[in-house]
């Protein structure tokens, strides 16, 4: 349980505060680390984590496991599920670990909480609750994309459009020009 603590407490700082997410995410973090025989709180190279939401959980995470997204060890998957897969990319070993309780087919999605639980209590609850009683989890196999490993970029090329530089392989080819995504396809912002 001390463990536990002190990772929920440094997770809590990294966010800015704990709630639910931290509360969870860090339990979720550490069960998926032990699974993959790696130790919590340390950074392991072997390690690449896959987040299925973009919530506090994946603050905490990050906290946990040491993983980042500017070390391409972290991948937001945005798929709004509290779930996330944590690879060894020495083994290719797999684990998709998700939370139990926010899966159950009996808990109605449109209520906040069948009851009311503080923060204290549910830290409490979850510090003394197994792992396995949390989580469910799922080996799983992921082919990650060279260019998606953590190290230097090994794809580089010039939008045939705008000129900017597009790394890691996330460029389009066209008749033989590669292109950017905003270009390609539809960027998420407009220029004024």
């Amino acid at each position: 349980m001390s463990d536990y603590m002190e990772l929920l407490k440094k997770a809590g700082e990294f966010h800015g505060d704990i709630c639910g997410g931290i509360v969870m995410g860090t339990k979720l973090a550490i069960h998926g680390m032990e699974q993959m025989g790696m130790t919590p709180g340390e950074k392991d190279k072997r390690l690449i984590v896959y987040t299925e939401i973009d919530r506090c959980i994946c603050d905490a995470i990050q906290s946990v496991t040491k993983t980042s997204l500017g070390k391409k060890s972290l991948k937001p998957m945005g798929y709004g599920k509290f779930a996330a897969t944590f690879v060894n990319i020495d083994t290719g070993e797999a684990v998709r670990v998700m939370d139990i309780d926010a899966n159950n087919k009996d808990t109605d999605i449109d209520s906040e909480a069948e009851h009311e639980e503080t923060i204290e209590e549910l830290t409490e609850r979850i510090a003394r609750t197994p792992g396995d009683e949390l989580f469910m989890v799922q080996k799983v196999s992921v082919k990650i994309n060279p260019n998606d490993l953590p190290g230097k970029p090994l794809e580089i090329a010039r939008c045939a459009d705008c000129g900017e530089v597009v790394m890691d392989g996330k460029h389009h080819l066209k008749g033989g020009k590669a292109y950017c995504t905003s270009c390609f396809e539809k960027s998420y912002y407009q220029l004024l």
